[in-house]
């Protein structure tokens, strides 16, 4: 019998505290009624309608357990309610004949609704009984209820009555179980979510649906700079740093909406005033009947994920020996021109510069002593220019520098001599002294004449008439100088 009864497993824990309960009353319900059918074929044959009462009850009941394991929680416990509600509010006034209605059953058969079913269930139960005494109430005022054939004074209502007894016992005792059970896991989960949520590396922040902190683990009161107490009653939103503003009513409208929102990175401002970069994980958490309860915020520091994104972007834009700009830095900052406002007439230089002879002070030297000498050169070209130029590394020995915003080719002459000259005193390096000499091809003209690729052809292209004519020297970029004395081979980049 008990392996047929064998509780539903339900995946949600409050079905499954409801169907122990039912299970358990099923059970009873079976043996109570089979013991009825037996007693009163051996004792009450007077009494045959007792037979067919307890053989329909106990189908009813087995057909209850058959809704249950289809998990139809509620047309299962509502047969089982019906049934006792029948048998101790009518069959005992109407049909057993034992007069008056068997209150204590009553509330029985109410408390069962309520924890078996909900609460609606209890409250439906109590109105028909209340209904249903009153109208038995008025037929014994009435004398409509004299004619009664009542269960003799014998075994028979002893056992009728013990088995009730022994239902009523046999359910408030797996009630009971049940849902000391249920509290207990309940506690367990309250107190495993506890640990996880006190001693996890994120910051975590329950906050109400207008933003306001209600909880906060230590995690994500250090990560602020705060005291868990102190963020009581806060509102998230004002700690939102300046660089990165967010629509949070819009945020906060999407997640009462059930969006799915993506990891949001932003920048939160500290206690402090210091401001760090975190990932923020948002989720609406809704309470029993599904309706928005709180919100979860998980809070991560990515300050190192950060800081190594940066060194990505500068290791992928810059030159691994000298630190200065590479190729592709020097395209994204042309870009960047480009894009600026078409009537801006000032100027823009650009300096292709080459060293002269330099493999002979590798193969002389060696190549450490080289690039020694290539990081000195490149710190002397950026001590010589303005901290808004830009000093490029190209590979091997050749360099761009780009001046924005110059007035006049007077003004480029100047920044060219005065390269030339800081090149001229010796390289001191791994106590050699060394003499560089450099070449510089520059090309000189508004903004936005040409692209970066022109740019830098036409700048080589004076540097090589440099070269022709002894080196140690610059050269501006003369379209017609270029066609005498260079040959198309060469012009090409």
């Amino acid at each position: 019998m008990m392996k047929l009864f064998a509780v539903p497993r339900f995946s949600d824990p409050e079905k499954q505290r409801r169907a122990s309960i039912l299970v358990a009353t099923q059970v009873a319900a079976v043996v109570m009624m089979l013991l009825i059918i037996v007693t009163t074929f051996v004792s009450s044959t007077d009494h045959p309608e007792i037979l067919f009462e307890g053989a329909a009850g106990a189908a009813l009941i087995i057909y209850s357990f058959y809704f249950l394991k289809k998990g139809k929680l509620e047309i299962a416990g509502w047969i089982v309610v019906v049934i006792g509600w029948l048998v101790l509010t009518l069959d005992l006034v109407f049909i057993s004949g034992i007069q008056g209605v068997n209150i204590l059953g009553q509330v029985l058969i109410v408390m069962l609704a309520g924890l078996a079913i909900n609460g609606r269930a209890s409250l439906i139960v109590t109105c028909a009984s209340i209904v249903a005494n009153l109208i038995i109430l008025y037929l014994q005022q009435e004398g409509i209820l004299v004619d009664l054939s009542p269960l003799p004074a014998n075994f028979t209502r002893y056992m009728i009555q013990s088995i009730y007894s022994g239902l009523a016992a046999i359910y408030i005792w797996r009630a009971d179980t049940v849902i000391k059970k249920a509290f207990l896991n309940s506690q367990t989960t309250a107190d495993r979510y506890r640990s996880l949520f006190e001693r996890t590396n994120d910051g975590v922040l329950i906050l109400d649906l207008n933003w306001r902190v209600l909880n906060s683990n230590p995690q994500a009161a250090k990560l602020l700079g705060f005291q868990s107490q102190e963020l009581m009653g806060q509102e998230f939103t004002n700690w939102f740093g300046s660089n990165d503003h967010v629509d949070v009513t819009g945020y906060l409208n999407d997640i009462l909406a059930g969006s799915d929102l993506p990891i949001l990175e932003n920048v939160l401002r500290k206690k402090n005033g210091l401001e760090i970069p975190v990932e923020i994980s948002l989720a609406l958490v809704p309470d029993s009947i599904e309706d928005p309860h709180h919100i979860q915020c998980i809070l991560r520091d990515i300050t190192e994920r950060k800081e190594y994104e940066r060194h990505l972007i500068f290791e992928a834009m810059h030159d691994p020996l000298t630190k200065l700009p590479n190729r592709k830095y020097l395209e994204k900052q042309f870009l960047k021109i480009k894009s600026r406002r078409s009537d801006d007439q000032r100027m823009m230089a650009v300096f292709f510069i080459d060293i002269d002879d330099f493999k002979s002070v590798n193969d002389q030297f060696g190549h450490d002593v080289g690039d020694l000498a290539l990081i000195e050169l490149a710190s002397r070209l950026q001590r010589t220019v303005r901290e808004s130029d830009i000093v490029a590394r190209l590979g091997g020995d050749e360099f761009i520098i780009l001046l924005e915003n110059i007035h006049t080719k007077e003004n480029v002459i100047k920044v060219a001599e005065k390269i030339i000259h800081s090149i001229s005193d010796p390289f001191q390096v791994k106590d050699l002294s060394i003499i560089i000499t450099i070449s510089i091809g520059i090309n000189f003209s508004e903004k936005n004449q040409m692209d970066v690729e022109e740019l830098i052809k036409t700048s080589d292209s004076a540097l090589y008439i440099v070269k022709e004519d002894g080196k140690n020297d610059f050269q501006f970029y003369d379209p017609a100088q270029i066609e005498k004395d260079l040959p198309s081979t060469n012009i090409e980049n």
